[in-house]
């Protein structure tokens, strides 16, 4: 995860805890409100139908028609109005609902008409019953005593919680993008230098010495990190035009001595130590020759060379095709069509090649065959494998260690390969299987 996706989970997480703990005593508060505003409409529709009923001017027809509009409604509490003889006009009643007409029946005056013509009306009384709230006010009548129930369903009240909370969730999600957005110009901020500091540290790895990175970062750690990047690649220039003036001088300082005792040893008669002399001169100066060039060679391929590994084993198969047939052996060679880049100089794959082939010819007889398999990685994370198998008696242990041998020679052959290996990122291995001896080296890709 990037240090920007840090910062936006911090954030994002932060302004959504806050929220939450705000959304719990909100929802408990919008319950509690949504319920008592359900219980104040049943009682605000119980006291008007009440009202209505105290004028006494209205017959049993019209009453009926007047609470079937008021229940067509929708929008409001169901009414249900108990006459006297028990009638009842409306709404159907919930199961528990109280019926008796007499419970809280208004007692002013025995039923006489107030100073504007009205009978007396009671108090709502709520009535807690199932899946919801009953709400009863009693109205006196010339007839008797009249009660009118207002219905409030708890589902009603829930729905009214649940736009409410829609509502505060679109508010939040809206507050959860501005904070994002927030903490994204704050995170640019942060993060720009640092992209910028990666980015030459990139472009130095790949050999770029040039690159620098701007020190003039928001923060101040930002800019330490850059002046210590710059320093540092400062540095490497410093050290690689040393090296350089040193590889220079190099070839100039040992040839001319060299040159020097050759002319001395061409002076001396022609003899038989002579020749012997001339001959170690001549192995001396391509030793020379050969490690002149390896000290020049990140200056020709720079830091992280590459080569196609296919155009390398079929140059050195080649080469080596004709001492195998002169010796009788069987040499069968698979590869893949096409370029097949890996992370090593062509100079250090010909000769971990060379040294895996030598090994096989020297240290195995005539006639024995031979075999070269180069395979392409499977997958973006594997690695190139290049098998080379003898049939012969195999390689005893430790005999892949610089400087080890069971057969008198040096020793180096398995550690060059193994050097170029590990150089690109691989691995040097080696099986014994079905009567082959297997060389595998692993050699990477990027």
């Amino acid at each position: 995860m990037t240090l920007r996706q840090r910062i936006l989970l911090l954030a994002v997480g932060a302004a959504s805890a806050v929220m939450l703990l705000f959304a719990i005593p909100l929802w408990l508060l919008l319950d509690g409100a949504a319920t008592e505003e359900g219980r104040e409409n049943a009682a605000d529709v119980a006291r008007g139908v009440a009202d209505y009923v105290s004028t006494g001017s209205t017959d049993v027809q019209t009453l009926s028609a007047y609470v079937d509009r008021i229940n067509d409604r929708g929008d409001r509490a169901t009414v249900t109005v108990l006459l006297p003889d028990g009638t009842q006009l409306g709404a159907d009643l919930p199961g528990d609902a109280p019926t008796d007409v007499e419970e809280g029946a208004p007692h002013d005056g025995d039923g006489d008409q107030d100073d504007e013509g009205l009978m007396p009306v009671s108090e709502p009384e709520v009535h807690e019953v199932d899946d919801g709230q009953l709400v009863s006010v009693h109205a006196s009548t010339a007839d008797g005593p009249v009660t009118v129930l207002a219905f409030a369903t708890a589902g009603d009240a829930h729905d009214r919680m649940v736009d409410r909370l829609l509502l505060l969730a679109a508010a939040a999600a809206v507050l959860l993008l501005l904070a994002a957005g927030a903490a994204e110009i704050v995170v640019r901020r942060l993060v720009r230098d640092l992209d910028d500091a990666a980015a030459v540290a990139d472009r130095l790895a790949e050999g770029d010495l040039s690159a620098r990175a701007p020190e003039d970062g928001v923060a101040s750690e930002v800019r330490r990190v850059s002046a210590a990047l710059n320093r540092l690649a400062g540095r490497i220039g410093d050290l690689l035009a040393a090296e350089r003036e040193t590889v220079a001088d190099l070839s100039h300082r040992l040839r001319t001595p060299l040159t020097a005792v050759r002319l001395d040893v061409e002076a001396l008669p022609s003899s038989e130590r002579t020749d012997e002399l001339e001959s170690h001169l001549d192995h001396l100066e391509r030793t020379l020759t050969a490690v002149i060039r390896a000290a020049r060679r990140p200056e020709r391929e720079g830091v992280r060379p590459r080569c196609d590994a296919v155009a390398v084993l079929r140059e050195r198969v080649d080469f080596w095709w004709p001492l195998a047939e002169d010796q009788g052996r069987e040499l069968e060679v698979n590869s893949p069509d096409g370029a097949l880049m890996v992370r090593c100089a062509e100079d250090d794959l010909r000769a971990a090649v060379d040294a895996l082939m030598e090994n096989c010819i020297a240290h195995t007889s005539e006639g024995v065959p031979l075999s070269v398999e180069l395979t392409g990685p499977a997958s973006a994370t594997d690695l190139v494998r290049l098998e080379i198998r003898d049939r012969g008696p195999g390689i005893p242990a430790g005999a892949g260690l610089r400087g080890r041998s069971d057969r008198g020679s040096t020793g180096l052959g398995l550690d060059i390969a193994r050097t170029c290996a590990e150089a690109s990122g691989g691995r040097l291995e080696f099986e014994r299987r079905d009567g082959w001896t297997v060389v595998r080296l692993f050699l990477g890709t990027d």
